[in-house]
């Protein structure tokens, strides 16, 4: 500071700038932070001023009714990057995010000195930054911080990315819980259960290291330094932020238990019937609950279903590891080989034989009907009229009366089937179709404007060309009278929006159609999407009718891209079913 010149301000030229070179200099600094923890502490110097100007917390730390004596100030929970990234932010708005790890660590400064703009961006980056080898850390991150809409983003990727994730050696050095929690999912894309219990015996043996590695430290399980440890304002989070140091690594963090995930806390869809098996079974023998209990490895392999392996392969495998005992073995063995086993599962272990699912169109196990329609004239739609059903005709002033069409045997039955994709040729454009598969039937009457929407979200960059959604139904009254030989006058918009609300393309449709036919909606123009990253297709339907509509397949494989819809809170899609497929190529 003895050596700065004595005009720099004529040389800053921006109010950034100048903040810059207070940063860079400490000149007129007012305070010091002792950052990081030791060997490994760095000394900045900062100004009381400018950093309440940015932060309640440090308004409060500095100004408040018990303002902070101590100098310099330590800050022993923040990454000495992360806080002088978050020093950046504050003095010159400039937000510096290079690697994963980073943003992590400086979304948990920014959360702790209340910077809310710079948590979004941070999370804005790690939304982007997203893959199988940092999905399970991102997981951990974003349920430390409560962030629903990326926790649920990381679990779809580890469902659509299984073995990706459980091969990579990260997933070694995850929290217990997230094994837990990733165990306990009912979709998977894994061949079958080795896969899960062969992670878990890697899991064992680079926890078995860190253990060995920590006793035989000797300053591993010392003292810590709380004695000259200087208490901050109790404002930010109170959680320790994600570290990639060795050290941390090696600590399992036992926070919360496997009940508390978003996985754990609730039986997987298909195994609801074998959940009931568990209540005949006598209470697992553990100690009762405290608040001091931990999750242990064998939380995780309880969650394994060795009753969907063969009797060789768990003969191979399980029965010959350490995991199991004996007579645990030699248990599920019996109970594999007959379903009518007198010898019941070992307490706490999954009685259910249904094999995790998959997604809809990939993998051998997809054995539904396929088939492929042409272009550019509308094709067939899937009927979805139940047997003889019919709605009652609306008597009210408000609605005309349209009754629900009656179902013709001429038209396709779709329960069960599912379009892979289809290969059509316009304006040179090789486009691909993810297909949605209609799992329920239903039926929907647009009595003014009827609008739909699904968000979604895919595993490649692709180029997303448009939408495909079914024609109207006609009526009873039109059938008997023969005016559904025409068709129909169709008028709709769509729009795609990005995870912000922006609109990045659109389309006004309005042509002569056929009932009951699948209509291709092409936008303006192509749009290329990221992959990763979720974004939201409306619809908006203004002709009276029937509308077939379906509640539709929520994970789709269309040749080598993965789409997953339904991302984020259930008021994001609505009336998704109404929204067959996404046209699109890459």
């Amino acid at each position: 500071m003895a050596g700065a010149p004595t005009d720099w301000q004529l040389e800053c030229t921006e109010l950034k700038q100048r903040g810059a070179y207070l940063l860079q200099t400490g000149q007129w600094s007012d305070c010091t932070f002792l950052v990081g923890s030791d060997p490994n502490q760095v000394v900045i110097a900062g100004h009381k001023l400018i950093l309440a100007m940015a932060s309640p917390v440090f308004e409060a730390m500095f100004f408040g009714g018990m303002p902070e004596r101590n100098d310099p100030i330590p800050i022993l929970d923040v990454q000495i990057d992360a806080f002088k990234a978050l020093l950046e932010y504050i003095y010159t708005g400039n937000i510096n995010l290079s690697s994963f790890d980073k943003a992590c660590e400086l979304c948990y400064g920014a959360k702790k000195y209340m910077l809310p703009h710079l948590v979004k961006e941070c999370t804005r980056y790690l939304w982007s930054d997203l893959y199988p080898r940092n999905a399970c850390r991102a997981y951990e991150f974003a349920r430390l911080f409560d962030e629903n809409v990326l926790m649920e983003k990381c679990l779809q990727i580890i469902s659509t990315n299984t073995k990706d994730v459980l091969n990579d050696s990260s997933f070694e050095e995850v929290e217990l819980n997230t094994v837990i929690t990733v165990f306990s999912m009912d979709h998977l894309n894994i061949d079958s259960e080795m896969d899960l219990f062969n992670a878990a015996v890697r899991y064992a043996k680079a926890m078995e290291k860190r253990n060995t590695e920590r006793s035989a430290s000797p300053t591993a399980e010392g003292p810590s330094n709380d004695s000259t440890t200087q208490r901050e304002p109790e404002s930010g989070p109170k959680s320790p932020p994600p570290s990639t140091s060795k050290e941390n690594q090696q600590v399992v963090n036992v926070e919360s238990s496997a009940e508390n995930s978003p996985a754990a806390s609730q039986p997987a869809d298909a195994c609801r019937a074998c959940e009931s098996d568990h209540a005949t079974q006598p209470p697992e023998n553990k100690k009762p609950k405290t608040t001091e209990s931990k999750p242990t490895l064998r939380s995780a392999i309880e969650k394994i279903r060795f009753l969907t392996m063969t009797a060789q392969q768990f003969a191979e495998g399980p029965a010959r590891s350490s995991l199991l005992t004996e007579s645990e073995a030699f248990t599920v063995l019996m109970n594999i080989l007959s379903n009518n086993s007198d010898v019941p599962m070992p307490t706490g272990f999954s009685t259910c034989r249904t094999p995790r699912k998959q997604l809809i169109g990939c993998g051998p196990s997809c054995n539904m009907t396929t088939f492929v329609v042409d272009t550019p004239s509308p094709v067939a739609v899937e009927q979805v009229w139940g047997e003889g059903s019919r709605g009652p005709p609306s008597t009210g002033n408000h609605c005309p009366p349209y009754p629900r069409p009656t179902r013709h045997e001429s038209l396709w039955p779709v329960l069960g089937m599912v379009v892979e994709h289809a290969e059509r040729h316009n304006s040179d454009l090789h486009k691909i179709y993810c297909q949605r598969a209609v799992v329920q039937q239903t039926d929907c009457l647009n009595t003014s404007v009827l609008d739909c929407s699904v968000t979604f979200m895919v595993d490649k960059n692709i180029c997303l060309l448009g939408v495909q959604v079914p024609t109207q139904a006609p009526s009873e009254e039109n059938a008997v009278t023969g005016g559904n030989t025409g068709g129909y006058s169709e008028l709709l918009y769509a729009h795609l929006l990005d995870a912000d609300g922006a609109r990045l393309t659109y389309t006004h449709y309005t042509s002569r159609v056929p009932y009951r036919h699948l209509l291709d909606v092409m936008f303006n123009r192509p749009v290329y999407i990221q992959r990763n990253k979720v974004y939201k297709v409306g619809i908006v339907f203004n002709k009276v009718g029937w509308y077939p509509m379906g509640t539709c397949a929520q994970q789709v494989a269309a040749e080598s891209v993965f789409f997953n819809f339904g991302i984020g809170q259930s008021s994001d899609s609505v009336r998704d079913g109404l929204i067959r497929s996404i046209i699109f190529t890459y």
